[in-house]
């Protein structure tokens, strides 16, 4: 008998092996689509010839929104990402969002939330441009002709990349496959520009949940906990992994939710107390500090609260519902900015020993008690997203505070993770292509001792954990992690024993193979297997 998984025979799936059979554009576009670069060109240049004074005044508009937030980039630049924004809205012209918006209104939320991070120029240009290949009859070749190759690949990852979500529709997902699939997201995205497009799209979708319909919002949402929530994290981008995580716990859990949020406010008040008492305090201290003063360094102090669904997360982990036993409900960070005269070099170990001074002015603050069992060193020892600060707990009239300390670099690193780099990286640099590799971090904490640079750690991980693996579907959307350089009788044995002894043919995104192939990222795998055959 023919093997079952053709009964498993999943539309989805089907599109995935299209998709990485014949690559992108013939999952997308219609046949006899194809042009050259310059017939792409010309039909753009006509497109946009095309708009009218209240569609130019409409442009003019947007551009109003995004010009302050892109100047950064340079004139040159920011003329390129005007022209973005002009073929964005010719392409979705005429398209609504549910909530009756133009369409428009998203790419552009999605190039502010990449400008508002400091990204590059391409990366911001493919924001504006994220949708229009799938969703409207612009081609590839037409964005590489008026954007160039660059941006055309990151629209084309991120066409990919969207798609593969799809897959989660199956069934409830088990840990180890949404773990599968964030490796996979990164094993096939080689420029992790891809991935931070993807993570602002998916951040302004959820700001914008409310105009969907309530089984859609549940999808979304548990997706975001599951695949995007964990992808921020991983690339340390802190500030998009808090909102999509509150944002998803909001229409997952709502009575949990609410109920969290209204003991938050009963203690607001006292909430609120702590956190000025603390930050007039640590002021007073730093500013008053001779060592501190002696050296050029402008020190901030900024108080926040514990995000809800973290808070939610950790209270459910400890099943301890007490929000006194959180030790860091309740934060103070500590920034410190060395000035022009510590050096030429405003890199990372800029300010370092600052940090541990601090930490000891912070031990002794007069009106507050420490808890010595409390000290955390991540600058030492940083977490595997790169994150680094010193971090202790103080008490103070009963309420646990945290004190964390970092130089403004690390600070960057913190709210913004990989996509930080750009704000310190020189223009030579930056144009190479192999900058922008997936940072895949592990926990293998020797290499970060070794003195190498972040962009070499970044890649040497890279290979030793991703450049080792291979991931791949299942007819029924399951997906396989095996090792690199792994053949379809690999996958058949690690799929069953039996299946391994009774296979006896193979198909790759729809098409036979010999069984002895090597499977690549992202293949469709179906055994055909017959009770006769023989090993």
């Amino acid at each position: 008998a023919e093997n079952h998984s053709h009964n498993l025979f999943d539309p989805e799936v089907d599109n995935w092996s299209t998709l990485m059979t014949d690559g992108t554009n013939a999952a997308i576009h219609r046949p006899g689509k194809e042009m050259t670069l310059e017939e792409g060109m010309e039909i753009l240049y006509n497109d946009l010839k095309d708009l009218s004074s209240h569609d130019n005044t409409m442009i003019e508009s947007y551009w109003d929104s995004l010009l302050p937030t892109v100047s950064y980039l340079g004139t040159s630049n920011a003329a390129k990402v005007k022209q973005a924004l002009r073929v964005a809205y010719r392409a979705h012209r005429s398209q609504m969002r549910k909530s009756g918006e133009p369409f428009i209104i998203h790419p552009v939320e999605v190039a502010l939330l990449l400008s508002g991070m400091k990204m590059d120029a391409e990366t911001v240009m493919a924001g504006l441009l994220h949708d229009t290949v799938e969703d409207t009859d612009l081609t590839f070749e037409q964005v590489e002709a008026m954007f160039g190759v660059e941006v055309k690949n990151i629209v084309e990852g991120e066409t990919k990349v969207s798609k593969l979500p799809k897959i989660m529709g199956f069934s409830d997902f088990a840990d180890e496959q949404a773990e599968n699939l964030r490796q996979m997201f990164i094993a096939m995205t080689d420029d992790y520009r891809i991935i931070i497009v993807k993570l602002a799209d998916r951040l302004h979708n959820m700001r914008t949940l409310r105009h969907m319909k309530p089984e859609k919002q549940k999808k979304i949402s548990r997706e975001t906990l599951d695949i995007f929530a964990p992808l921020a994290h991983r690339m340390g981008i802190w500030q998009f992994k808090s909102e999509l995580e509150d944002t998803a716990f909001k229409y997952l859990y709502p009575e949990e939710y609410k109920l969290l949020n209204q003991r938050l406010l009963q203690r607001r008040d006292k909430i609120i107390n702590t956190l000025d008492n603390s930050i007039q305090v640590l002021e007073h201290t730093l500013k008053n500090d001779p060592t501190l003063r002696s050296q050029d360094v402008e020190i901030e102090v900024v108080g926040r609260t514990k995000e809800l669904y973290s808070l939610w997360h950790k209270m459910e982990m400890k099943h301890d519902r007490n929000l006194n036993h959180i030790t860091d409900l309740v934060a103070l960070r500590v920034i410190l900015k060395p000035g022009e005269s510590n050096g030429k070099d405003q890199g990372a170990d800029s300010g370092v020993w600052l940090c541990y001074h601090v930490l000891g002015l912070v031990q002794h603050l007069p009106g507050f008690q420490p808890v010595p069992t409390k000290v955390k060193d991540y600058i030492s020892f940083p977490k595997v997203n790169g994150y680094q600060s010193l971090h202790t707990a103080l008490m103070y009239k009963g309420q646990s505070v945290e004190v964390q300390i970092r130089t403004q670099f690390m600070h960057q690193v913190a709210e913004y993770g990989m996509a930080s780099h750009w704000a310190y990286k020189d223009e030579k640099k930056r144009n190479s292509m192999g900058l922008y590799n997936t940072p895949w971090l592990s926990s293998i904490k020797e290499w970060q001792q070794d003195a190498v640079s972040s962009r070499d750690f970044v890649d040497c991980v890279r290979r030793e954990l991703l450049g080792k693996r291979v991931f791949v579907f299942l007819r029924n959307g399951k997906i396989l992690n095996l090792a690199r350089g792994a053949t379809a009788v690999d996958a058949a044995f690690q799929i069953h024993t039996e299946v391994g002894l009774q296979m006896h043919g193979v198909e790759i995104n729809g098409k036979p193979v010999p069984i002895s192939y090597e499977l690549k990222n992202g293949d469709v795998v179906s055994i055909l297997t017959r009770d006769s055959a023989k090993p």
